[in-house]
């Protein structure tokens, strides 16, 4: 469901993240997940990734069910969970077309969440997709369960 007005998203995905410990103005470090992934894996963090982990860095939410168009799943926001796995992620950057940072994983740990430097969130595990044109949108449709 769409953000009404210029609300930056639907009251359902605004409680959900509320609940999983986001608030407006959340800031976190992110210098231990820049500084593990680079040393374990070469990854390198760009701006849009910096920005969207400072923000949402660390949320859970554990999500199931029906959604709009898709089963709503759980899923993580810790860049982390991608430590040692550099190969899998040159492969979905290649096959995307950009240079993808990892954000998280969804659907219990079965598909990566990476982020291109433009902003554009993607999904992937033996294939890549991409999901949502920003990280905002994204959080919606993964809180949404939408496709």
């Amino acid at each position: 469901m769409t953000a009404p007005g210029n609300a930056r998203w639907s009251q359902e995905t605004e409680r959900v993240l509320r609940g999983a410990g986001w608030s407006p103005g959340r800031a976190v470090g992110v210098e231990s997940y820049e500084e593990l992934l680079s040393r374990s894996g070469g990854f390198a963090m760009h701006p849009a990734a910096r920005d969207f982990l400072a923000e949402f860095g660390g949320l859970e939410v554990e999500a199931r069910g029906p959604g709009i168009s898709a089963l709503k799943a759980d899923f993580q926001i810790d860049p982390t969970l991608a430590e040692g796995e550099d190969e899998i992620f040159d492969v979905l950057s290649e096959e995307a077309g950009t240079n993808l940072y990892p954000l998280g994983m969804m659907g219990r740990r079965n598909l990566y969440i990476g982020m291109a430097a433009d902003g554009r969130v993607f999904l992937g595990m033996d294939s890549v997709s991409e999901y949502a044109e920003s990280g905002d949108r994204a959080l919606e449709k993964l809180v949404e369960g939408i496709r």
